[in-house]
């Protein structure tokens, strides 16, 4: 099973269409069975569409310009048919509705939105979704979600804490199958950041880039970029987590200008899962 994950950095990148179609291009070759992006934006002033095989969990309609909408549109004139879901977020640089998106190669059995701080106006950038579907793959019901995390402390408020509590409250039911978080954390696991330990020490959670047999790569930021505008550090901040010890045979930085352009202000994380012998039982505590 291969999955992928990526900040898009969508609508805000230059050349914004050709690095489009060289996402396009990267899944085609590689065949991702499930794909988490996050910053997936749309413009707040464009039309609504009705057709598209991205479903809104929202209120906010998919409208003619959502970066996951326009992106199945490519994937589907390739012959390649991909399913997705899409969570608003918040407002985006005032002119983006932003969100996160879920894509996956077969049809969605069961999906969830979780909300932080839905009481908040549209335009406060505190106010995050994350989607998650579980789907049918290799004859096993999995949960995936894709997150896009606050830092651990903004404008004086201790974020990520409240956030975290809040996600793992919400798919404690899910657990009973395997689950897989993709997404942007905003905590580098280089630099002792909080949120990073507070994800390791509960110790329910495996980090696919220790777990690999064959690691390519690591950092998914290499440069200043919003949010993190004094950095001068390589930051690994992107991740995939798993809910159990399962074998990961590879972990490698996509769309790093080594393996495929860079397309965003991040690097995207490709991992490869085994299938786990029948008859185990792996699952976290």
């Amino acid at each position: 099973m291969k999955l992928l994950t990526l900040n898009t950095h969508s609508w805000v990148e230059s050349d914004q269409i050709a690095k489009l179609h060289q996402l396009a291009e990267a899944i085609v070759k590689e065949k991702f069975d499930v794909i988490a992006l996050q910053e997936v934006n749309q413009f707040r002033g464009s039309q609504s569409v009705e057709d598209s095989q991205v479903c809104s969990l929202s209120k906010v309609p998919i409208k003619e310009d959502n970066f996951a909408h326009l992106l199945l549109k490519i994937l589907a004139n390739k012959g390649i048919e991909y399913f997705g879901i899409w969570g608003d977020c918040h407002v985006g640089f005032d002119i983006y509705e932003e969100g996160t998106a879920l894509l996956s190669r077969v049809p969605f059995q069961e999906t969830k939105k979780i909300t932080f701080r839905s009481e908040l106006d549209f335009e406060d950038v505190r106010r995050r979704t994350v989607v998650g579907a579980s789907v049918e793959l290799e004859g096993e019901l999995q949960w995936f979600y894709s997150a896009h995390f606050s830092w651990w402390e903004f404008e004086g408020e201790t974020l990520f804490t409240e956030e975290w509590q809040t996600f793992e409250q919400a798919i404690q039911p899910c657990l009973k199958q395997p689950t897989y978080l993709l997404g942007d954390f905003n905590n580098d696991a280089q630099q002792a950041a909080e949120g990073y330990q507070l994800i390791q020490a509960q110790q329910q959670w495996q980090d696919s880039f220790h777990a690999a047999q064959e690691k390519t790569g690591e950092h998914t930021v290499t440069k200043k970029i919003a949010g993190w505008d004094e950095n001068q550090e390589k930051l690994r901040i992107d991740y995939v987590f798993t809910s159990r010890k399962l074998p990961v045979a590879s972990y490698q930085t996509i769309f790093d200008n080594k393996n495929y352009p860079m397309i965003s202000d991040h690097c995207g994380i490709a991992v490869e899962i085994k299938p786990e012998a029948k008859g185990s039982c792996a699952y976290a505590s």
